[in-house]
Parts: C-alpha cells; sequence; structure tokens
C-alpha cells in the first residue's frame, strides 16, 4: 500500500495524474484521472515468468513476427485504430466479465501469441497474456517495451484508418 501512494503522489507532483475534489454540502468526493498510457501497478516480471508468460524483449519480438506470431495489441481502441503493429488483433475488455478477451485465438493452443501495450509501466498486455495462458495456451509471449520500442524500431506498423 505504501508504494501504491508513493507511486500516486508522484505523478500528481510531475502532472501524470489530475485529482478533482468537490464538496457536496460536507461530503467529499475524489475523481482521479489517469491517462491509458499509465498504470497504476505496473506487473512484475518475475511474477509473469511465474505465471507461465514469456517476456520477450522487442529484438526477440521481431523475430516472432517474421515467423507469423500472432500479436495482440491490448491498448485502447482509438490508439489500434490509430496505430499498431502490422497484423496485430486488437484486445478488448468485456465489462460483463471484468477481463481482457483477445479475438482471433487459434486454435492450436501451442502457437506463438504476442501481447503488447503502452510499454513496461503498462499491465493490460499482461492480464490479456495471462487470461489466455489460463485458457491453456502454453507458447505466450508479453512484449515487455510494448508498442513504443517497436515502433522506435521502425518495425512494421499499419493503422485502421
Amino acid at each position: 500500500m505504501h508504494k501504491l501512494l508513493l507511486l500516486i503522489s508522484s505523478a500528481l507532483m510531475v502532472g501524470i495524474i489530475n485529482l478533482h475534489a468537490v464538496d457536496y454540502g460536507g461530503e467529499k468526493s475524489f475523481l482521479m484521472e489517469v491517462p491509458y498510457t499509465v498504470c497504476v501497478v505496473p506487473p512484475e516480471v518475475d511474477e509473469a515468468i511465474a505465471k507461465g508468460v514469456k517476456v520477450t524483449s522487442v529484438a526477440n519480438a521481431k523475430k516472432l513476427f517474421d515467423a507469423n506470431a500472432l500479436f495482440f495489441d491490448a491498448r485502447a481502441p482509438r490508439h489500434y485504430k490509430a496505430e499498431h503493429i502490422k497484423g496485430a488483433f486488437p484486445v478488448v475488455f468485456d465489462e460483463s466479465k471484468a477481463s481482457y478477451i483477445a479475438l482471433n485465438l487459434p486454435e492450436d493452443k501451442k502457437a506463438a501469441l504476442v501481447f503488447y501495450c503502452y510499454g513496461e509501466s503498462c499491465a493490460i498486455s499482461y492480464e490479456a497474456a495471462l487470461a489466455v495462458r489460463k485458457a491453456g495456451y502454453t507458447n505466450v509471449y508479453w512484449l515487455l517495451n510494448g508498442f513504443p520500442e517497436w515502433k522506435a524500431n521502425k518495425f512494421p506498423v499499419e493503422s485502421d484508418k
């Protein structure tokens, strides 16, 4: 809990998080706005490995791409539409189940699946990868530094515009 409070207070100081407070006749209400590019509690690499998710570098992800692995983009829909790794499928949030759903999963449970989002501080792709791993897929990768590093390396991207 201490780490979380320290992270939130640091984010407030540098302007990553906006905090709004309203007083309704003595009852106080607070709203914290966090952009999609920030995860309040980033996942731990050791935790991912322990749960059977393979943490991968952008260089290895490119090798997987060249070997026809399937890529899944767990960023917000508007960011996916604007630009994503070439051939990647979107990951959607199913509010009824309060979980991330990867569409277009192959029947082959041994197929290489690579999940990515905004980078190391983003847990969305990790959560999606973990859900797929729990569904019995055995070759699940989490691209730790996500789309920003992929794009910085000038690897193939496309748009749905």
